[in-house]
């Protein structure tokens, strides 16, 4: 049995923070052309995730997506992380996981749609003080930031 870990990822972001404590969920947009993921650190900077990409046979900008509070996922605190993704320490990161468990139940679920026939699928997580997004997706989403708060 393999055991799930967290790899930090760090795309280019306008976020400020050294913990993902620090970041907060402004909101997910589930759209025809796209799927969005918006974020704001304490000096409302704003980054939006988007997965614009339609995914092949799935016809999806995702596989799938899931979203807890930080209660609902509180073993992820428990799970080993690997740092070496960490390039600047005051910058935002996020999380790819490893050996997901998540994306073996997404196995279980489509045999014809899988992670065997679509090596490339990788599990997404997007830690914030209060939530946890996951997406499962086979491609690397679109970084977008301002530094205008949408209030």
């Amino acid at each position: 049995m393999h055991v799930e870990s967290l790899k930090i990822w760090q795309p280019q972001t306008n976020l400020h923070s050294d913990h993902p404590v620090k970041i907060l969920f402004k909101g997910l947009i589930k759209h025809d052309d796209y799927f969005k993921i918006i974020l704001e650190d304490y000096d409302d900077n704003i980054t939006e995730i988007v997965y614009n990409q339609l995914n092949g046979p799935m016809e999806y900008y995702v596989w799938s997506f899931r979203y807890t509070t930080e209660i609902g996922r509180f073993g992820l605190y428990n799970l080993e992380v690997d740092e070496s993704g960490l390039k600047q320490k005051e910058k935002a990161y996020f999380f790819k996981m490893e050996n997901s468990e998540y994306i073996n139940w997404f196995d279980n679920q489509n045999p014809l749609f899988n992670s065997t026939t679509h090596p490339n699928l990788e599990h997404h997580v997007y830690i914030t003080r209060d939530e946890v997004i996951e997406v499962l997706s086979d491609y690397a989403p679109l970084v977008k930031g301002s530094s205008q708060s949408f209030k």
